[in-house]
């Protein structure tokens, strides 16, 4: 298979996705209001429809690439636990684990008596 680096970033972190899709609401909902008054007043629903496409491709333009506005948060991903490290922490939990907890039952009913 050939490996080919692509130039361009890909990624969009989670803010820019959140911003991405309240923008492409408010574009489509926009245009659609814009298009049904234009179409209402020229009594042409054509004219709705084309208003409607138009805020559908400029949404799309500015919402599908991830552009740099999109990309301002990167995810700070946490370091690897090193494999030594990871068997002591693995039995200090276990030895947690195994600690036997109080019956407070038994201690409330001493204390009545």
């Amino acid at each position: 298979m050939l490996d080919i680096q692509w130039p361009f970033p890909t990624h969009m972190d989670f803010r820019g996705q959140k911003m991405a899709e309240r923008l492409f609401q408010v574009i489509i909902i926009l245009f659609g209001i814009v298009g049904f008054l234009a179409g209402y007043m020229m009594q042409q629903f054509s004219m709705t429809m084309y208003s409607v496409l138009f805020g559908v491709l400029v949404s799309a333009l500015l919402t599908l690439p991830p552009w740099p506005m999109y990309r301002n948060n990167p995810v700070e991903w946490q370091k690897p636990i090193d494999s030594n490290n990871k068997e002591t922490t693995i039995n200090k939990n276990a030895s947690s684990v195994k600690s036997p907890k109080k019956d407070v039952r038994k201690s409330k009913a001493k204390k009545d008596e």
